[in-house]
């Protein structure tokens, strides 16, 4: 009977771990640098925010700023030795969220 048991609960614990593993996050989706300021980066974003109706979240950062647009998408813009860097950190995908990925090209051409 022990062994049906473990037997049953393996893909349990199998799909536990699983949902637990996003392979989109963690590593940064976009990480460039432009020469435009940390403000027009932010203003580009927040206009293309509006564009798609959605909502974020701002925070300062030291030299900069970061915008959480929610399910784990983090955009992190910094002023860094006499360029502006952007970092965009992929979480959870939807088709509401997708032109976040796109935006670096408009708002942080390298």
């Amino acid at each position: 009977m022990k062994k049906f048991a473990f037997v049953l609960s393996v893909p349990l614990l199998l799909s536990a771990c699983a949902s637990f593993q996003n392979p989109d996050a963690g590593e940064p989706v976009i990480d460039g640098s432009t020469q435009r300021p940390v403000k027009d980066v932010v203003a580009c974003m927040s206009q293309e925010a509006a564009k798609h109706n959605a909502s974020f979240k701002p925070t300062p950062l030291p030299e900069g700023q970061m915008l959480d647009f929610g399910d784990s998408n983090v955009v992190k813009i910094r002023a860094d030795n006499g360029a502006t860097t952007y970092r965009f950190y992929a979480g959870k995908r939807h088709a509401d969220n997708l032109w976040i990925e796109g935006a670096s090209k408009m708002c942080a051409p390298m």
